[in-house]
């Protein structure tokens, strides 16, 4: 499976308003119920922000993956984000975080989450690739940069 077969052009969001992490993933979240991806948000924030509390989920160089496993969802759903400017997630690095990928997975899913995520975090470790991806000015263009990526889940 490619990671892209978990997206969807629908949820990536670019140039997003926040000033906090908390206020980032909620924003994101409210955008992924709009767009009927998700739903009961307050019991799915309540879940992702306990996730956080049991650490931080920043990758460094400017990207955090934020993720939860929930009963709410019946598939695994990735949302993109990119803020217009940095905040804090309290990363290792110190660097503010301004591309957030939300990773939701419905509980019985584990293994396949786990892969998941392995490979997202995998991807957004390469620096070239960052680059690009901070680079983007549309939807569009960053569904092309992600359809042109090599990349997996496993399987």
């Amino acid at each position: 499976m490619r990671l892209i077969d978990y997206m969807d052009r629908k949820l990536i969001f670019l140039d997003l308003q926040a000033h906090s992490k908390d206020e980032a993933i909620t924003e994101i979240v409210r955008r992924m119920e709009e767009k009927q991806v998700v739903r009961d948000v307050p019991y799915l924030l309540e879940e992702i922000f306990s996730r956080e509390s049991r650490g931080g989920t920043s990758l460094g160089n400017g990207v955090a993956i934020p993720h939860a496993r929930v009963k709410s969802v019946d598939r695994i759903v990735i949302a993109m984000a990119r803020l217009s400017a940095g905040v804090s997630f309290c990363a290792e690095d110190r660097q503010p975080v301004r591309i957030v990928f939300i990773l939701i997975t419905p509980l019985e899913k584990l293994n396949e989450y786990l892969r998941v995520l392995a490979g997202l975090s995998k991807f957004l470790k390469d620096k070239k690739m960052l680059k690009r991806l901070f680079a983007v000015d549309s939807v569009p263009g960053a569904w092309e940069l992600f359809e042109s990526l090599e990349f997996t889940a496993g399987k």
